[in-house]
């Protein structure tokens, strides 16, 4: 939590006790005090920042100073672990819809192979409260997806390449797209599906090369290369991207 303190002098007073802006999805609740001395920012997560200012401020003076101070706030931002969802955001099979409709909370509901994400009217969908059921949403999204194209993809590459598995798992990882275990079952990572086909392959092939190869030496390279002779190119492709969810 990043806090910061600013001392002004005595100002007239003003009736209002608290403001609230929005900015790039960040939520700035401006609040008045009489026991403040001095604006003081706090940074309480990736989408909700605090101000405390004095009763004789004006909110005028405090959105000023939080403006300059935005170097710092952003710095304090960034130490929290939280992608933003676009309101666009699509799925490769749209199997993920986002409407605004008439709920007092937002909702999750799954339907024929589609993931139906409902939030209020009336609410900011970059909130705390919607970003963090979007997730859920596309969780679900990404799973469906996971399922109905990886296992297929899985078998089409191992037979076409002549590579023996045991088992397949789709979970989700914060770091890995992918595993093969000593007893060769397959781990992939559900967090796939919102990469490009070629990189899917990619993976795919990398972790079906391990149940021939256990470890990252020449031999291994040699066979994936001998599959995929640009994986070198994939492979940096990859390292810019990270799972989503």
């Amino acid at each position: 939590m990043g806090i910061l303190d600013l001392f002004f002098k005595k100002k007239t007073k003003t009736k209002k006790s608290s403001k609230t802006v929005i900015e790039n999805g960040v939520e700035y609740k401006y609040t008045k005090n009489s026991l403040s001395k001095a604006v003081k920012i706090t940074v309480k997560d990736k989408f909700h920042v605090n101000v405390s200012l004095p009763k004789y401020l004006s909110y005028k003076d405090a959105e000023v100073f939080v403006l300059k101070k935005q170097s710092w706030i952003k710095k304090c931002i960034n130490l929290y672990d939280f992608t933003l969802i676009d309101e666009n955001f699509k799925t490769k099979t749209d199997n993920l819809k986002i409407e605004k409709a008439l709920v007092k909370a937002p909702e999750i509901k799954q339907q024929k192979g589609v993931v139906h994400f409902y939030y209020p009217l009336n609410s900011d969908f970059y909130s705390r409260e919607n970003q963090e059921l979007i997730k859920v949403a596309i969780k679900k999204a990404f799973y469906l997806e996971a399922k109905n194209y990886l296992p297929k993809r899985l078998d089409e590459l191992s037979k076409k390449y002549g590579f023996k598995y045991k088992k397949l798992f789709l979970k989700t990882h914060k770091t890995r797209w992918g595993s093969c275990s000593f007893n060769n079952n397959i781990n992939l990572n559900i967090n796939l599906v919102n990469l490009d086909y070629d990189l899917i392959d990619y993976v795919i092939i990398h972790e079906l090369c391990h149940t021939v190869e256990k470890n990252h030496k020449e031999g291994f390279w040699n066979l994936v290369y001998k599959i995929m002779p640009d994986a070198k190119e994939k492979r940096l492709k990859l390292k810019k991207q990270k799972p989503l969810i």
